[in-house]
């Protein structure tokens, strides 16, 4: 047994060891971090070394014993393409977002948009007087504005696009929103005033009784009331019984006015997700009409806009409800693409008198799209072309201001908010609290757009709703943002106007492009029917363009032989006028180092490729494993710095873009010929890698008439840093186009040689191989 004396020794030697341990640890971490740098510099070298060498051959030969099995195809293409977004410090939720299960290969329905005001609008035009108290409570424009049909199809495209973390849609010329701007403009609903909240006070079936017999003259049975909501079938059954006599006392016709004003909040713009149902909190806040005038209900709707898109984002969500109509109206007013032609354009005067006696203001912007709609060039209510549209989108494609020309003309109650239009404030209407971000949208404004600075959605807040919450005072409980709202003319964002359209280089857009998530549509996800986008495989093929372009500008500049620096130049002049006749001549001026890298980056999301039926007698290889990368330089995040001060912005923006291109005329003839008909055999195939018949049956070559030379003759790089012909070869090889189906131009040329392949393939992958083409 062990004295006191040497336990106490026994104590101290272990204490001693463990701090000599740690200490140790100590030394190694900082031996790592100090060598960190170093080895991911040496990995990405080694990775962009064999990076042709490894894709190449690995893909071509399991594209061989598949034999054209288009499900390696799609993987490949996955392999290349990234999404976004690269820098997850902005778009934090992507694993929770809609976009992510779409890219998987998850095949969504579109939404179902719920609205509940049907009845309101067959109840035909209004009675001059009512339409007078609607004026003065502020919703005469959205009843001006008339019933629209929803496209399902077109809402769910952009909630796809739609980011909780920014309050706007991630499109890929930059962020676009809803702004109090469009509601003011397109509805006419008052911005500026006092926010719609207040003391939501539980009461019971027979207050509630007698609250609607006094503001709406009848008395509504116990069986239409449910937790402080009304039927909206109650309020149609009693106006429709007893419609308005032209010698009604004024209180019946506020009576008519309260009702209608109720059908508009809980069938359109405030819904309920009931889809049947109004929140009678509404009801005391009409009690007197003058008042109701002067509460912003457009910050209000645009609230209930951001977190009805807010909430949709999620994957396992089937429905949306919300003031919708007001987003389509946005999207057609700014995507021309997308937007029907209007058979009876009208143009509206200041003031339309519907009666003599009774003159009333024009209608707001958004009713000149009550009209009937031509839909011959437009194609609606299908969810892939409004997503593909959407991922091939072009700086010219996008209208940012909409209403430059035509404000002057609008009425005054269109324009009753102005001031505030970019103020960088919470929206609220009761327990709903959502950020308005202007000064990421500044564009919308016809304004400079920085580099936004980070911003907080208050997600937290999306848990908050009336469940459960009875008598409460929303005043009080969100008081910081009642506050906020209240200084709503200090927090107004300015910057200096813009004369041009931004540059695909601009600082911003280098770094929104690695922030954001620039393709919905998965190419590899194809069906057995109906469109199939192409919007990832053109983005796939102007990346490797691009890359193609920039890696020749290296090589010419290191290269020391005349013949060479010729063919690059060929290859170079190929690049160009294939990006100028996609009109993406744009990526010339960047490195693909600054702009969106063309491999996978980061944490990407895996791919759901669907699998067809095998050829018979061949079978399905296994698929490539997921490549490693690494990423790629510092991130471009320089501070945003704004003007904090009252403006009203230019109603004079740059000249619109125009959306009708002249034919392309490159400058000298292509090198590049997209031609089927011509013979497969005329390929080289010195290369010692027999071109295998199948294969040949699912592939269109491109020929390239510098490439038609013996590739032994080109400088080989596989051991230097320097980029050379060979590996331009493979790059420019992998652009093949098939008629029969776009995502098939990416297959890997056959200009790496045979000790390529015997470093990338097992011995029993080459005995495989051996016997396939013993069989063949």
């Amino acid at each position: 047994m062990a004295t006191d004396d040497e336990k106490v020794y026994t104590h101290e030697e272990k204490i001693e060891k463990l701090e000599y341990t740690v200490d140790n640890l100590k030394k190694a971490i900082e031996d790592l971090q100090r060598t960190q740098d170093e080895k991911l510099q040496q990995l990405e070298d080694r990775f962009q070394k064999f990076e042709a060498m490894h894709s190449g051959s690995a893909t071509l030969k399991q594209c061989k014993e598949t034999r054209g099995n288009k499900a390696v195809m799609d993987h490949v293409v996955n392999q290349e393409l990234h999404p976004g977004p690269i820098d997850e410090s902005v778009l934090n939720l992507q694993h929770d977002h809609r976009s992510t299960s779409v890219w998987r290969g998850q095949d969504f329905e579109p939404l179902t948009c719920r609205r509940c005001d049907g009845a309101f609008w067959r109840l035909g035009a209004l009675d001059p007087r009512v339409q007078k108290l609607m004026i003065k409570a502020g919703f005469y424009g959205v009843y001006k504005a008339g019933h629209i049909q929803l496209d399902h199809a077109l809402i769910t495209a952009l909630v796809e696009r739609w980011r909780q973390e920014t309050h706007t849609f991630h499109l890929p010329i930059g962020e676009a929103t809803v702004t109090l701007q469009d509601v003011s403009v397109m509805w006419g609903l008052p911005i500026d005033g006092e926010p719609v909240t207040g003391h939501d006070i539980t009461r019971t079936t027979e207050e509630w009784q007698e609250m609607c017999e006094e503001l709406l003259g009848f008395r509504p049975p116990l069986s239409a009331f449910d937790s402080g909501r009304l039927k909206l079938k109650c309020i149609e059954d009693h106006f429709d019984l007893e419609p308005l006599q032209p010698d009604a006392p004024d209180h019946v016709v506020e009576f008519f006015a309260r009702a209608h004003i109720l059908q508009l909040l809980g069938g359109l713009l405030l819904p309920d997700a009931s889809n049947n149902k109004v929140k009678l909190m509404f009801l005391p806040l009409l009690w007197d009409f003058d008042a109701a005038g002067k509460l912003s209900w457009g910050s209000a709707v645009l609230a209930s806009l951001y977190r009805a898109l807010c909430r949709a984002t999620k994957p396992n969500v089937d429905g949306v409800c919300g003031p919708l109509v007001l987003l389509q109206l946005w999207a057609w007013e700014r995507i021309p693409l997308i937007r029907p032609e209007r058979l009876t354009p009208r143009e509206q005067s200041l003031h339309v008198p519907s009666e003599e006696d009774h003159p009333l203001p024009a209608g707001p912007y958004g009713s000149r799209w009550d009209v009937g709609f031509k839909l011959e060039k437009i194609g609606m209510h299908v969810l892939v072309v409004y997503r593909d549209i959407l991922d091939c989108m072009k700086d010219d494609q996008f209208v940012w201001q909409p209403y430059a020309y035509i404000i002057g003309s609008l009425p005054d109650y269109c324009l009753s908010g102005r001031e505030i239009w970019q103020t960088v404030s919470p929206l609220l209407c009761f327990d709903v609290v959502e950020m308005h971000y202007p000064d990421r949208v500044l564009r919308q404004f016809g304004q400079h757009q920085n580099i936004p600075s980070d911003c907080d959605t208050f997600r937290e807040l999306h848990s908050v709703d009336r469940r459960g919450r009875q008598n409460t005072d929303w005043v009080q409980h969100h008081k910081q943002y009642v506050d906020m709202w209240s200084n709503r003319r200090a927090r107004v964002v300015c910057q200096p106007l813009i004369d041009g359209p931004m540059g695909y280089s601009d600082p911003y857009m280098i770094w929104y492009r690695r922030i954001t998530r620039l393709l919905i549509g998965n190419p590899a996800n194809r069906t057995d029917n109906g469109y199939q986008g192409v919007g990832g495989i053109i983005e796939l093929m102007a990346q490797s363009l691009q890359r193609i372009y920039h890696r020749c500008i290296d090589a010419i500049n290191q290269s020391d032989e005349g013949a060479n620096s010729d063919t690059l130049r060929e290859i170079q002049d190929i690049c160009k006028n294939a990006l100028r006749g996609a009109h993406e001549d744009r990526r010339l001026a960047l490195r693909p180092e600054l702009a969106q890298p063309s491999i996978m980056v980061g944490k990407a999301s895996p791919s759901q490729v669907k699998r067809r039926r095998p050829r018979r007698g061949g079978k399905i290889g296994t698929l490539l494993g997921e490549r490693s990368a690494y990423s790629s330089g510092d991130i471009y995040s320089p501070s945003a710095h704004y003007t904090m001060l009252p403006c009203t912005p230019s109603s004079q923006p740059y000249p619109s873009p125009s959306y009708s291109h002249e034919a392309f005329t490159p400058d000298v003839e292509p090198y590049v010929t997209l031609a089927p008909e011509v013979a497969h055999e005329e390929i080289p195939t010195d290369n010692k890698v027999e071109t295998d018949a199948s294969l040949s049956e699912h592939i269109d070559i491109v020929t390239v008439a510098p490439m038609q030379q013996d590739s032994s003759t080109m400088p080989q790089l596989i051991n230097s840093p320097q980029p050379n012909i060979s590996e331009l070869d493979n790059m420019v090889g992998a652009i093949a186009v098939s008629p029969s189906s776009a995502t098939d131009m990416f297959i890997p040329s056959e200009s790496l040689c045979s000790q390529e392949d015997d470093m990338i393939m097992s011995v029993s992958e080459r005995s495989k191989l051996k016997k396939r083409k013993a069989k063949c």
